[in-house]
């Protein structure tokens, strides 16, 4: 019983599972790209401890379907970097009981140069964790050399936040994050840095409540300050912002709320129905949604909520899932392999589809305008039509639509794998970061072929068989840190 599936073909297929995937296994950071969606848990998502399981049968190979567990109703998601990685060492496996011809001729490599040579100053690397051992998790730039950082008190719940100065390498505790009095189950979701606070919101992901709260603390730090509660509709954020004297927020319905940071009753701002916050002051007509959710619909316009201006998206034919923020926008070109990318101004002009960036899902959207995609890192095909994959492609790439400037993000290790993370802040992030001491390591062991998972319908294998499965190692010392506010200007 053989299956012979491309890398292309594993790649849908755990990228369709991924709602379905396992919990972490060790280190939380081998952070895949987050693709937080609706009411996302924050549960970041190490796509490396999803098992490739690999049932090696009378000499053919039969990649084991059907194996992923309920995650317990957490949304959990697979970056398309890490999918095809996977897939990638799946396929590889696969393909040495059955290996053919491949062309002589040396296959090209990506010409992405890393982020470290392409902008030395915005690359350092800082502590995984604080002094007293809590885990960092970045969430965006304040500065050049101020780094916003979650310093969790356990798993995914911070108990405090963080400003670490990059050119004094020390960190300055800002203010601890409590829990609302008599609050069970408390959980810290986005965080949200203002000219003059920081602020962030809170639910109960874990019951029924339909309960949100806000808080705030200057930037030069102090007590932390509940602004307020809400419940039902109001309490489905989706992106806060903070000004002066407000937090405001979208919900996933549509509409923009704001609630005076002296305390008082929420209110909705007048004429954004059906708006979304991107980032303060600045909304748009598409939701932020789950995965999956409209991923292909197109964003047409992008509004000043403290003008009210309103710039109309020039959408060309043959785009899809275009997303736009107050200059550039990034999107998909339909009918083309590896979902290539499309970026052009809102007005449709400076119109391009940069080489070997991907837009396979997510948000492309970072700080300053630049866009954020995967590179599949396939170079070409061999003589049976495989995909040949450069080893040495980094797993993302920013991108500078100004300057054409492709920075690579992420590092694979030996297998193909590997991970990155990028910032939790609700306005698009200013960070992206990745633990080069991970690695990927797959294990195998001989079981019995009828405890391999199968999809239902499918007849029940016999004998022994080798079960792959891989795993993450390493790490948990370091973090490699790419802050954009520290690119230089390109204006």
């Amino acid at each position: 019983m053989t299956y012979d599936r491309s890398e292309a073909e594993l790649a849908r297929t755990l990228t369709g599972a991924a709602d379905a995937a396992p919990p972490p296994v060790g280190d939380l950071l081998a952070a895949v790209h987050r693709r937080r969606g609706l009411r996302t848990r924050r549960r970041v998502q190490s796509a490396l401890a999803v098992a490739g399981v690999i049932a090696v049968i009378g000499g053919g190979t039969a990649v084991a379907r059907g194996f992923f567990s309920s995650g317990g109703g957490e949304e959990r998601t697979l970056s398309a970097a890490t999918a095809t990685a996977t897939a990638t060492a799946t396929a590889s496996a696969s393909a040495t009981a059955s290996a053919g011809p491949t062309d002589a001729a040396e296959p090209r490599r990506v010409a992405i140069r890393p982020a470290a040579e392409v902008w030395p100053a915005a690359v350092t690397r800082i502590p995984a964790k604080a002094a007293d051992g809590r885990r960092y998790r970045p969430v965006t730039g304040l500065s050049a050399t101020e780094l916003l950082l979650i310093a969790e008190s356990s798993f995914e719940k911070a108990g405090r936040l963080e400003v670490y100065d990059t050119a004094a390498r020390r960190s300055t505790v800002l203010t601890d994050t409590p829990a609302p009095e008599g609050v069970k189950g408390y959980y810290v979701q986005d965080v949200e840095a203002g000219s003059e606070y920081i602020a962030w919101w809170g639910e109960t992901p874990n019951n029924s409540d339909k309960w949100a709260d806000f808080w705030v603390v200057p930037r030069a730090g102090g007590t932390a300050k509940q602004v307020g509660q809400v419940t039902g509709d109001l309490s489905q954020v989706e992106r806060i912002g903070v000004t002066a004297d407000s937090v405001v927020w979208s919900v996933t319905g549509g509409g923009v709320h704001r609630m005076p940071l002296a305390g008082g009753s929420p209110e909705k701002i007048a004429g954004t129905d059906g708006l979304h916050l991107m980032s303060w002051p600045w909304a748009v007509d598409v939701a932020k949604g789950r995965e999956g959710e409209d991923e292909q619909k197109n964003q047409t316009k992008v509004v000043n909520l403290e003008t009210g201006q309103t710039a109309e998206v020039n959408v060309p034919d043959g785009v899809q899932g275009l997303r736009c923020g107050p200059a550039w926008c990034f999107g998909t070109e339909k009918d083309r392999e590896n979902n290539a990318s499309v970026v052009q101004r809102v007005d449709g002009s400076d119109r391009k589809s940069p080489p070997d960036l991907s837009s396979w899902g997510g948000e492309h959207s970072l700080a300053r305008g630049f866009g954020l995609f995967q590179v599949s890192g396939v170079v070409g095909r061999d003589a049976r039509g495989e995909e040949i994959e450069d080893g040495q492609a980094p797993l993302a790439a920013v991108y500078d639509p100004v300057t054409g400037t492709t920075a690579g993000i992420g590092k694979r290790d030996s297998s193909g794998g590997g991970g990155y993370g990028t910032g939790i802040s609700s306005s698009p992030t200013s960070i992206l970061y990745w633990d080069e001491g991970q690695r990927q390591v797959e294990k195998c062991r001989k079981v019995d072929a009828t405890s391999v998972p199968r999809t239902p319908g499918e007849p029940v294998p016999t004998g022994k068989v080798t079960s792959c499965t891989t795993t993450v190692e390493g790490g948990g010392k370091e973090l490699t840190v790419v802050n954009l506010l520290a690119v230089p200007s390109t204006k």
